[in-house]
């Protein structure tokens, strides 16, 4: 959820930034070039939660590309706060450009696309790993017209879910079948790909599509090979009965070809929401009747549903404290938003990032140390951003400070400090953290002890926030002693 980093940032030591070819599902897309070897490179970055995770997520990721064995990745390299995936630069064009150049391809030329995307996709199942983000950005068409798989920012080791990266396939066919975008094509009221009427395919074609597309899951083809099997085998006309009841992983699939392939705000799609309401003596608000009042979207509580471990109302809990303005936006954000509402914040977009993190940890400490999915849980992310905005009022440092925090929000103060001076820092609590930094320097970060003592390295204006580590009631009472640098 970070803003992407300017061009000329060099990147441990060795990759410096030329351009920032676009914004992916998961994060930024970077062009580079290697200060020592001269060599380009592509580094796709892999969003972090919680940066006291990060090397073990990188080594989740140098495990995974070491299964993986494709020759074109290097590895996964840490840098501050950030994690990246580096693979060479490969001549060629991203079918999102194929796309836009060409608009309408041929059936000859989608089934060779569907094909080889195939023939990546089964290999890559055998390992147990599933792409999970496949868009006409993470498929490149090289020079010699062979295709390459890219962007595996999202990619897990999983048993089952393959049919995720095969649901994405059928909307890119016929995507390519029809010109339209997506939105276009899929119809909320039905939950149907309308798309017979805007191609002339082979009936065989035509079935093994609807097939992948079915929003049923067991429906679907299992894997890529019984795809590429069903493609090759003589056409069965018998009659399949489909139940269209958009579910599971048709869900979550659906939604992420609507919004990161055409670019446009998903639809509200509003299923009703199964609960089994035991009998009670008196009448009981239903899981339904609570989340109506919480102004929550079915559509985008049925994807966390999906994504979490959680009971409906476990996960209702945690998106009570929020405000309604922020919860009714589940479902919806994007970075586009948060960048707006950066806008107006009166402290720094680091502290809002800060506080936000440690607030969704706090709610859902499950998803520390895991990828971010900008779809589902990075919309709780971003409606705990909304608040953190609307409700931090940074105030001057005095020599005490005290205050109470709750429900995860936290504390901003500001102060300027010069070069030389002293700081001496007592807290009175055992639950909050304190973080001091400027723009360019950070003097404290994440202290939890009673005495601190350090020296200021530069001149500049500081923020002191307050963080805190639970999500009840937090007091503290922080005191601060600042002495001038002596003089000779």
């Amino acid at each position: 959820m970070q803003t992407p980093l300017s061009v000329d940032t060099v990147l441990v030591d060795r990759f410096c930034i030329l351009k920032v070819l676009h914004q992916s599902a998961a994060g930024w897309v970077y062009l580079t070039i290697d200060q020592t070897t001269k060599g380009f490179y592509v580094l796709e970055e892999v969003p972090v939660i919680d940066s006291a995770a990060l090397p073990i997520l990188k080594e989740q990721f140098a495990e995974l590309l070491s299964v993986l064995k494709l020759a074109y990745y290097q590895s996964a390299i840490a840098d501050v706060d950030r994690l990246f995936l580096v693979r060479d630069y490969v001549e060629g064009h991203s079918y999102r450009e194929l796309f836009e150049q060409n608009r309408i391809f041929s059936e000859k030329e989608v089934l060779r696309f569907l094909k080889q995307i195939l023939l990546l996709l089964r290999s890559l199942h055998r390992k147990e790993i599933a792409h999970q983000n496949l868009t006409f950005n993470s498929i490149v068409q090289r020079l010699d017209g062979s295709l390459m798989l890219a962007e595996f920012t999202e990619a897990s080791f999983v048993e089952q879910e393959f049919d995720v990266d095969l649901y994405a396939l059928a909307v890119m066919s016929i995507v390519l079948l029809t010109g339209c975008e997506p939105k276009e094509l899929y119809d909320e009221k039905t939950q149907i790909w309308k798309w017979h009427d805007r191609a002339e395919v082979q009936p065989r074609l035509k079935q093994v599509l609807d097939r992948m597309l079915s929003p049923h899951p067991q429906h679907r083809y299992p894997s890529a090979a019984k795809v590429l099997q069903a493609l090759s085998a003589q056409p069965d006309f018998a009659s399949i009965v489909f139940t269209f009841v958009l579910i599971g992983l048709a869900a979550i699939s659906a939604y992420r070809l609507i919004n990161h392939l055409s670019n446009l705000q998903p639809a509200i799609v509003t299923p009703t929401i199964a609960v089994d309401a035991a009998p009670t003596p008196k009448p009981k608000e239903t899981a339904q009747q609570r989340s109506n009042r919480l102004g929550l979207r079915d559509d985008a509580l049925k994807l966390l549903l999906n994504r979490s471990n959680r009971t409906i109302n476990q996960l209702l809990d945690q998106l009570e404290p929020l405000s309604q303005e922020a919860r009714s936006g589940i479902g919806t954000y994007k970075r586009v938003n948060y960048d707006a509402w950066l806008s107006t914040s009166k402290v720094s977009q680091k502290a809002i990032e800060l506080l936000t993190d440690a607030q969704f940890v706090l709610r859902f400490p499950e998803q520390k140390g895991k990828v971010l999915n900008p779809r589902t849980s990075g919309q709780i992310w971003y409606a705990i951003a909304r608040d953190q905005i609307t409700k931090i009022q940074p105030e001057t440092l005095s020599s005490l400070a005290s205050g109470t925090l709750k429900n995860g929000t936290g504390k901003v103060y500001r102060a300027s400090f010069k070069q030389g001076q002293t700081i001496k820092l007592n807290l009175k609590s055992d639950t909050v953290s304190v973080w001091i930094f400027s723009a360019d320097t950070t003097l404290l970060k994440n202290f939890s002890q009673s005495d601190w003592m350090g020296k200021v390295n530069r001149s500049s204006n500081y923020e002191i926030v307050i963080v805190p580590n639970t999500i009840g009631v937090a007091d503290y009472e922080l005191s601060i002693d600042i002495s001038s640098a002596s003089s000779k």
